[in-house]
């Protein structure tokens, strides 16, 4: 093996990296846009939310559901809860999802997709490679 200085190897770690990960500007997610009518609760702009978590929308709404301990039902763009359930708690369940599903255990880079390798899903980051068993 060659004797690379330290500045060599991470430029050429750098080039290594996918455009649309090395470009991607500081990952934001939407504002959760909650209402409370009567006697539910209807995030209003869950299909954007879920657009921006790059996930499969009954897994979120599920989790969801399961985290809050309430039913409900999923529409085109929104869900409906059942119950009057705070603002801050779903917001704590979105991000505890995040934390939980998306970011890299490593990098914390939102840049992950899960992987199936027998009967353990895995969430692989393709930012830094870095792997971590999750439940689905």
């Amino acid at each position: 093996m060659t004797n690379r200085n330290y500045d060599e190897l991470l430029d050429r770690a750098r080039g290594r990296i996918p455009k649309d990960i090395s470009e991607r500007s500081r990952w934001t997610m939407p504002e959760p846009d909650i209402m409370i009518e009567g006697s539910q609760t209807i995030l209003r702009n869950f299909s954007d939310i879920v657009d921006a978590m790059d996930r499969d929308a009954n897994h979120v709404f599920q989790y969801l559901l399961n985290e809050l301990g309430t039913s409900g039902s999923r529409e085109q763009v929104r869900i409906m809860l059942k119950g009057r359930v705070p603002p801050k708690r779903i917001k704590e369940k979105i991000v505890a999802y995040v934390k939980t599903y998306i970011l890299c255990g490593e990098c914390k880079a939102p840049d992950t997709r899960f992987l199936r390798e027998g009967r353990t899903t895995l969430l692989k980051c393709q930012a830094c490679g870095a792997t971590r068993p999750v439940r689905l």
